[in-house]
C-alpha cells in the first residue's frame, strides 16, 4: 500500500499567528430569542522567539444590536478568546489556562497554552492580556 503515494509535508510549526476575542449574549427582544456576537478589536503583538502574546483589547462603541446596556456587560471576565495557529498544529490550556472558544475569565493575569505541531514538537505560548479598554 505504499506505491505511488503522494509524499505530504510534515508540518514541524507550533505557533500562534493571532489572537481574537468576542463578546457573545442573548438577545431577546424578539418573539425568538437570537445570539447576539460583539467582535473585540485586538491589538496583537507576537514575539516568536520568547513564544510570548501580548493583546490590547478595546470594546467598540455601540451599535444596531449592541446597545449601551449590552456593552456595558462587558468584561474580561466574560469573554471569549480564539487562536489561529500554526497548520495541522492543535492547542490546550495549562494551568487553568481559559478554554478557547468558551466564555471564560481572561482578567487573572497571564495565562500559558502548549501549541502541538502535527510532528509532535511542542511549544509553550504564554499570553498577556496588556490592557482591556472600554471608553465611553
Amino acid at each position: 500500500m505504499t506505491s505511488d503515494l503522494e509524499e505530504l509535508p510534515t508540518f514541524d510549526e507550533a505557533n500562534i499567528t493571532n489572537m481574537r476575542f468576542e463578546y457573545r449574549w442573548i438577545d431577546n427582544s424578539n418573539e425568538f430569542s437570537k445570539l447576539g456576537i460583539q467582535a473585540l478589536d485586538s491589538d496583537v503583538v507576537i514575539d516568536t522567539i520568547a513564544n510570548t502574546v501580548n493583546c490590547i483589547i478595546t470594546v467598540p462603541g455601540t451599535k444596531d444590536d449592541f446597545t449601551e446596556e449590552i456593552r456595558a456587560g462587558v468584561t474580561l471576565s466574560n469573554i471569549l478568546g480564539f487562536a489561529d495557529i500554526s497548520t495541522a498544529s492543535i492547542i490546550k490550556p495549562m494551568s487553568g489556562a481559559p478554554v478557547l472558544g468558551n466564555v471564560a475569565d481572561y482578567s487573572a493575569g497571564n495565562f500559558q497554552y502548549e501549541v502541538m505541531a502535527a510532528d509532535g514538537s511542542t511549544k509553550v505560548w504564554t499570553l498577556m492580556i496588556d490592557d482591556f479598554i472600554k471608553e465611553d
